[in-house]
């Protein structure tokens, strides 16, 4: 093979044909630059945007507060204290303070109140965890000598009627 015979990028053999392709893209190499930099930028896009939602939704189910008041109990912060209440959502010990529905059921994989939301039967919740214990979302608490952290939100229920209520809801995640 001779490397004379072939033909350069630029000279067009004598017998060839117009393609329809190359027709529509103009003439100058210019152009031609311009055309495969766009399809460059628009296949790195198509690759790295997928990226940037799974990081973007891992940020965003960590914004909430995760400061926490790390005594016993939240006494101080409410200055005629207070007495534990039961669980009335998902189960769970007497241990917590506050809350339209408190219990184990909002907890997440960290242990705080989730953030985002969860469907149960005829009810959607959305969740957005707030502060309220001295400026923290959680405290600890001890009952029986197990370790509980009771973490606040504001909870928006709606139910399949389109019914909707909003409140304070605590989770209380065994630590």
């Amino acid at each position: 093979m001779r490397h004379d015979l072939i033909p350069s990028l630029h000279d067009v053999p004598a017998d060839a044909a117009p393609s329809m392709v190359r027709s529509m893209i103009p003439a100058t190499p210019a152009a031609r630059r311009t055309v495969l930099k766009g399809m460059a930028v628009a296949v790195a896009t198509a690759a790295l945007v997928p990226f940037d939602w799974v990081i973007s939704r891992r940020a965003a189910l960590a914004v909430g507060p995760t400061s926490e008041w790390t005594r016993t109990n939240c006494r101080d912060a409410y200055s005629g204290g207070y007495a534990e209440e039961p669980s009335n959502w998902g189960g769970g010990p007497k241990a917590c303070f506050g809350g339209w529905r408190m219990g184990g059921y909002p907890c997440n994989s960290n242990k705080r109140h989730f953030e985002g939301f969860r469907g149960y039967h005829d009810e959607g919740y959305t969740s957005h965890r707030v502060t309220t214990c001295s400026n923290r979302n959680a405290w600890r608490w001890t009952v029986s000598g197990k370790v509980y952290r009771c973490s606040d939100a504001s909870t928006r229920t709606v139910w399949n009627d389109g019914e909707s209520y909003t409140d304070l809801t605590i989770s209380v995640c065994k630590l």
